[in-house]
């Protein structure tokens, strides 16, 4: 079976949205964002996500918000651009929403470091992701063992592990909230009467839920020049050899 590309996974999950469990799935995060949304303030706001219809920002008050698609057949964008590389200049952008393009982009690390980049200091970054300790986890294990490939088979990015990442490029975690504590149930009936015990998981924030939300803010500010500074020279003693400064290792694992 050939590999298939990023825009293929994408397109396959923009349609699974569309499904009993999609909507279901769709709905929480929606939930998720439209609490925590209201509180990020700033100027501009932007969303990478899998389809151009998918669009979860609009709670946000802030005015000026925008979504990116890899595809140039997006309809609903303001732009199409890779996420791996972004036009975007760096420290320019208030809040950025990552909508399970991470996990399915074939250079992770660099998607990350992308996103991390466009953010201003002390700006959000809010990563929504499939949960691979979950029993939408379990089935996309046990669906690869067999030679099935659930749409969500990328759900490989643990919250821990993007946490580590994060935390490489200067980035707070302030908080993880996890959703869908259910069974992968592509059946609206079935989600409708499991609904209940889905609440209550979501109040107990077990951390087995099928999609989790990370919430981090940059950290790093940037330089200030020192103008009119005075700089006097003091004679050499000795020539010593000074050791080169190196550059901080931020390399992902």
């Amino acid at each position: 079976m050939p590999e298939r590309r990023p825009d293929d996974h994408f397109a396959a999950l923009a349609d699974w949205f569309d499904g009993a469990l999609g909507t279901h799935v769709l709905a929480a995060e929606r939930d998720l964002l439209d609490r925590r949304l209201p509180d990020l303030y700033g100027f501009h706001l932007m969303q990478l996500g899998v389809a151009d219809r998918l669009r979860l920002c609009d709670s946000s008050m802030i005015r000026h918000r925008f979504v990116l698609a890899r595809s140039p057949a997006a309809r609903e964008v303001s732009g199409c651009a890779e996420p791996e590389h972004l036009p975007i200049d760096a420290d320019s952008v208030d809040v950025v929403l990552l909508h399970h393009v991470l996990e399915y982009s074939a250079q992770p690390h660099q998607l990350l470091r992308e996103a991390a980049r466009v953010v201003v200091p002390h700006g959000h970054l809010l990563v929504l992701g499939f949960n691979p300790w979950s029993l939408f986890g379990l089935r996309a294990v046990l669906g690869r063992r067999v030679g099935q490939r659930p749409v969500w088979s990328g759900a490989t990015l643990g919250a821990r592990r993007v946490k580590d990442w994060l935390a490489l490029l200067d980035f707070a975690v302030e908080d993880v909230q996890y959703r869908v504590h259910l069974p992968p149930l592509d059946h609206a009936r079935s989600l409708a009467r499991l609904a209940g015990m889905d609440r209550a998981a979501a109040r107990l924030q077990l951390p087995a839920g099928a999609v989790y939300l990370i919430h981090a803010r940059k950290q790093i500010s940037p330089l200030t020049p020192v103008r009119n500074a005075r700089w006097t020279m003091r004679p050499r003693i000795a020539a010593l050899p000074l050791a080169s400064p190196s550059a901080r290792d931020t390399t992902l694992h």
